[in-house]
Parts: structure tokens; C-alpha cells; sequence
């Protein structure tokens, strides 16, 4: 097996996004299923660690460890299959989510699935998260549209799990009726996913796309909760960036008007069927939009791809930029600090007001905000310069995510747990529910080298 020790090499894959660094002793880059059930056979009888990576954009420390070595499935990107009568596509772990939409899309079909990186992450990486998109409102996450994984184990064993297809079950642990799910946001714990089968979708109909400014948060957050309440809307996504977000925004803003007193922005994309649909539904956010804003002149609206295109890049540069935000602070003991919980979208002003309360924790440190809204997700990113804000951002990120699970809401929405946010998994789960977590980790990884300290301790 052709193990990678070069440090000029090597330093790549102990990098992540966030800046974090690992220590691995060597990279192994695969390009068959074979190759990975026997290296992990032989990782398991030495006792040496294998952490996956894909293309490292995880902002929980998954991908990077302190020790053994990392397994990376870059070399494993082929899309093997596009069945456009059954709306199938056989995928490997390695492919970019950005290029198998592109093909998915020539071959007449949809992938509904669009995370924000979607040009810097992997299938693989998706499906080890569970990760969601600006989507995911109206088609769910990666889970949602998985049908089947074949996974080699901490053993080097070949794991084959799928969805069971009858209407009805009732053998065994509800739980586990889809096996599947099992490794759906596992982060690489219980095995390596070597090949993922998607279902697909036909094409989705027209969109257009509505930037709407608000002089405060408030307004923005009762706007988001009538739209989901009213059968009049039918939003594919409803996005929200904040003033800071704004700032890093302006400069680039090419074609979008600012105005000077806006304070949020949010953004949503609305499906039809033809022109007059369009307009129909067009004017009735019209009107909505005008109830709960003062800044409805300066409305816009986005018809082409282009323009849509256009407001989509710029909104994936603000986690871009506080990416190497905290590749600095990283130097001297910071790093960027970003909230993954969420809530039911009504509990939204409750933990926007909890926030409120306890802001002046953080001192002056730079806090940028932006929101899956629709679903209730926002990401509060706090951008720590030292270990000291560090541990302040840490407790804040804590004390939010407890206020998610006391609201009805989960401490991760799309990011997982991996080596940031273990702590948090309590606030969640029973302890006896997390040890049985631990005990079918234990059954897949007896040897305990997959993933070292993700998710667990």
C-alpha cells in the first residue's frame, strides 16, 4: 500500500477550513474498494487510527486528527451511473456535490441537494453530515434522497445497507427499519462509505428569487414565520444575512442595490409553473413584504440564472471569508466559532432575544450572522483572536445550543458533531441513548480506529 509521508505533501490533509491543524503520520489515497478493505484490515491489526477526509471543509474538526493516519477519497470520484428512467445515480464518496448536480442537470434530472460549498465538498463528506443546502426547505437533506451505501468497516468488512422499500414494518427496532441511516451523519466513525446510490428528481419548474431588506431583525423573523404558516407561499429556500454580512458584502455587490439603512437582508426563491403563475405569486409577496418592511421600494427581484448565479456567490463568500478569518486566528490560539443549532422556525424571535441576553459575553469580537431561516438554522459565526475568546465563544455557542434543545431544536442542523461540539451531544440525547450510540459504533469499529474523537470522546 502506497502510504504518503512527504511533509511538504502531508501538510495539506492536517489542514481543514477552519484553519485547524492535525498530526497525521501519513495519507492513503484509494482509488478502488479493494484498496480500502485491505487497508483498514491491516489498520485494524496494528492499531493504527483512520480518519476520512474528503475535501476538508468541515467546521467541527472531522476531517483532521492528532494521530494515525488519514484515509483520503479524492482519488475515488467517478460517477458511475446516471439512470434517467429510474431517476438513479450511482456515485463514489470523492465526487464534488457541485459537479454531480452539473451532470445530474445534463442528464435532464435534479439533485435537489445545494450546500453553500457545494464546490469545495464531497458526496462522501454530505452524507457523513447529513448535510443540507439552501433546498433543503422544500426537499430535505442529504439523507432524504439516499437510497443505498456500501461500507467497508473498522475491520476492513464490506457493508452493503439500503432502504427497505415496504409501506409497512414493524421487525425490529424502528430506529434501524433503514440500516442506511445508521451511517448518515456517523462522520466516519462506523466506516468508510465507498459508493452511494441517490435517487433523483425531475426537473424543478421555473424560480424566481426576491432579495426583501429590513431595518431589523425582528421584522425579518416575523416575515419568515408567516410565510411558512400561509398556504400562499411555497418557498424553495428563505435565506437571512445579517448587517455584518452586509459589510462584507457591499464592496462586491456588483448590480444589487444595498440601501444605507438596511440592517438585514433576506432572500427567498419561489417556484412556478408559467408567466402568469409568476405573477400571481410574485404579487402576493409583494404584498407580505410590504406589512413588514418600510425598505419595500428598494425590493428586488432575480429572474435569470445569471442574476440568481450572481447573489448565490456572493452569499457563499461570507463563510468563505470568515473561513480565513479564523485561518489567522488560528496562529494565535483562535479560531472561528460557529453555531449549527436549530430550532422549530416559530422559536426563532425566543432564541434571537436569548442571544440578545448574553452578546455582551463576547466582548468586541467580530460576530457575523447568517440563516437557513426557513428551516430555523441560523449560523452565529464568532470570530475568536485568542485561546482566552476561544473558551468565551465555546461557552456562548454552548449556552445557545442549550437553549435550542429547551426550544424543541437540535444542537446540530448540518455540520455534525465531529471534535467541536461533543460536549453538546448531552444537551440532546440521554445518556443511555448516547452509550447506545457508542455500542454500535463498537460493533462496526471493535478496534476503536475509525475517527478518533469524533463525536465521541
Amino acid at each position: 500500500m502506497d502510504i504518503v509521508t512527504d511533509p511538504d505533501i502531508l501538510s495539506a490533509y492536517n489542514q481543514d477550513a477552519l484553519g485547524l491543524q492535525g498530526n497525521f503520520e501519513g495519507v492513503f489515497r484509494p482509488s478502488r474498494e479493494e484498496e480500502i478493505i485491505e487497508f483498514l484490515g491491516q489498520c485494524a491489526a496494528e492499531g493504527k487510527c483512520v480518519t476520512a477526509q474528503g475535501l476538508r471543509s468541515s467546521l467541527t474538526g472531522a476531517s483532521v486528527c492528532d494521530r494515525g493516519y488519514a484515509l483520503s477519497l479524492e482519488k475515488m470520484n467517478r460517477i458511475i451511473d446516471i439512470d434517467v428512467k429510474r431517476r438513479r445515480a450511482l456515485v463514489q464518496p470523492g465526487v464534488i456535490t457541485e459537479d454531480f448536480r452539473k451532470a445530474v442537470a445534463e442528464a435532464g434530472l435534479f439533485y435537489p441537494l445545494d450546500p453553500t460549498s457545494a464546490g469545495e465538498c464531497t458526496i462522501g463528506g454530505n452524507v457523513a453530515t447529513n448535510a443540507s443546502g439552501s433546498g433543503t426547505l422544500k426537499y430535505g437533506s442529504t439523507g432524504d434522497w439516499v437510497r443505498r451505501v456500501r461500507v467497508v468497516d473498522g475491520l476492513g468488512r464490506l457493508v452493503e445497507a439500503g432502504r427497505n422499500a415496504s409501506e409497512k414494518h414493524s421487525a425490529g427496532y424502528g430506529a434501524l427499519v433503514h440500516p442506511l441511516r445508521l451511517f448518515l451523519g456517523s462522520e466516519g466513525t462506523l466506516g468508510i462509505v465507498t459508493e452511494i446510490e441517490f435517487g433523483l428528481h425531475p426537473q424543478p419548474p421555473e424560480s424566481f428569487l426576491v432579495m426583501v431588506f429590513f431595518t431589523g431583525i425582528e421584522d425579518a423573523l416575523n416575515f419568515v414565520i408567516e410565510a411558512r404558516e400561509s398556504r400562499k407561499y411555497s418557498p424553495r429556500s428563505m435565506e437571512f444575512l445579517d448587517e455584518a454580512c452586509l459589510e462584507i458584502l457591499r464592496p462586491r455587490a456588483e448590480g444589487i442595490s444595498i440601501p444605507g439603512e438596511a440592517r438585514v437582508m433576506l432572500y427567498f426563491e419561489q417556484e412556478y409553473r408559467d408567466e402568469e403563475d409568476r405573477e400571481k405569486r410574485l404579487e402576493n409577496w409583494l404584498r407580505l413584504i410590504e406589512r413588514y418592511t418600510r425598505l419595500d421600494q428598494d425590493t428586488q427581484v432575480a429572474l435569470s440564472d445569471r442574476q440568481k448565479r450572481h447573489l448565490l456567490d456572493l452569499r457563499h463568500h461570507v463563510p468563505q471569508a470568515m473561513n480565513e478569518e479564523s485561518a489567522r486566528a488560528v496562529r494565535n490560539g483562535g479560531c472561528k466559532i460557529s453555531t449549527d443549532w436549530a430550532v422549530p422556525y416559530r422559536r426563532l424571535p425566543e432564541l434571537f432575544t436569548y442571544y440578545d441576553s448574553i452578546k455582551d459575553l463576547l466582548g468586541d469580537m467580530l460576530v457575523v450572522r447568517f440563516a437557513h431561516l426557513g428551516e430555523g438554522h441560523p449560523h452565529f459565526n464568532f470570530i475568536a483572536r485568542n485561546e482566552m475568546e476561544k473558551q468565551v465563544a465555546e461557552h456562548v455557542d454552548f449556552l445557545l445550543a442549550r437553549k435550542a434543545v429547551e426550544l424543541g431544536g437540535t444542537v446540530a442542523g448540518e455540520h455534525g458533531i465531529g471534535k467541536m461540539k461533543r460536549e453538546h451531544l448531552s444537551l440532546e440525547y440521554p445518556e443511555r441513548v448516547i452509550e447506545a450510540m457508542k455500542a454500535i459504533k463498537k460493533v462496526f469499529d471493535p478496534k476503536g480506529i475509525l475517527a478518533p474523537g469524533n463525536i465521541f470522546p
